[in-house]
């Protein structure tokens, strides 16, 4: 059984290093820093510029987030939707295999069926992830939520159970893949249940095995290290470029590989 290895990055030296260390597929995103907002054009069409110029040219689906901002709240205006829609458009005639969205409701914090009926309609017969907006609902509504997820069209859930980490969230997690499971049973939509937040090869097995999902997302990043003593300004209030830059390591990829690879299917 071949487990779902999802690699979220930002740059194209991180899509590389993905690519090289055996990621499935790319979430492609710009601002990791911000928890991932929607990319640019440039960047995806070098991506997949790399990607064709490998012989055999390699087949790694690219999904592009599809966020305006930042925030933990994924209520949208009007306005941000159009942002968010437009952006989809260009991707999609770029490159784009798929997407990765999420809004809810300001009130009620239910899963905002028009919003996402939208991207659906935009996405077309693109595949869409629901990502960790679902995180920031309500527990009781669960089942209520990913029965709309899955009845808009949305093919992949990323989460991790409502908890800061996946493996904090394992629990959830595992309830939330049994819901999914009776919801294909029911409606012959299939939902796919995505570990991510804070995997890494010394917990991917363990969430793996824990929840039964057949896919994980992971960072593999670590810090980026720099041998020119540059003077750092902040270029914003949040003076987050004063951090250390940090960026997908290929052995960290091959490490998260190898870890779930060596699931051995009962």
């Amino acid at each position: 059984m071949h487990f779902l290895l999802e690699i979220c990055v930002d740059t194209y030296g991180s899509a590389v290093a993905a690519i090289q260390g055996g990621a499935d597929r790319l979430e492609l995103c710009s601002a990791l820093s911000e928890g991932g907002l929607t990319p640019t054009v440039g960047l995806l069409r070098q991506i997949k510029q790399y990607l064709s110029e490998h012989d055999p040219p390699k087949t790694i689906p690219v999904y592009c987030m599809i966020r305006c901002r930042r925030g933990s709240d994924f209520s949208y205006s009007e306005q941000e939707m159009n942002v968010m829609l437009w952006d989809l458009q260009l991707l999609a005639q770029h490159g784009a295999d798929g997407f990765v969205f999420g809004a809810l409701e300001s009130s009620s914090g239910k899963v905002h069926l028009e919003h996402c009926g939208q991207i659906v309609a935009a996405a077309g017969k693109l595949p869409l992830t629901f990502h960790r907006a679902i995180d920031c609902t309500d527990e009781q509504r669960l089942e209520e939520n990913l029965n709309l997820v899955a009845q808009l069209g949305f093919s992949t859930v990323l989460t991790s159970g409502l908890k800061p980490t996946a493996e904090q969230g394992i629990d959830t997690i595992a309830k939330m893949k049994a819901i999914a499971t009776d919801i294909e049973k029911v409606t012959g939509k299939s939902l796919r249940l995505m570990p991510g937040s804070g995997i890494s090869s010394e917990n991917a097995l363990k969430v793996i095995q824990r929840t039964g999902c057949d896919a994980i997302h992971g960072s593999a990043s670590v810090v980026k290290s720099s041998d020119n003593e540059t003077r750092t300004l902040p270029m914003g209030a949040s003076n987050v470029d004063a951090l250390p830059l940090k960026v997908c390591s290929t052995a960290k990829v091959q490490e998260l590989r190898r870890s779930i690879d060596s699931i051995v299917k009962k």
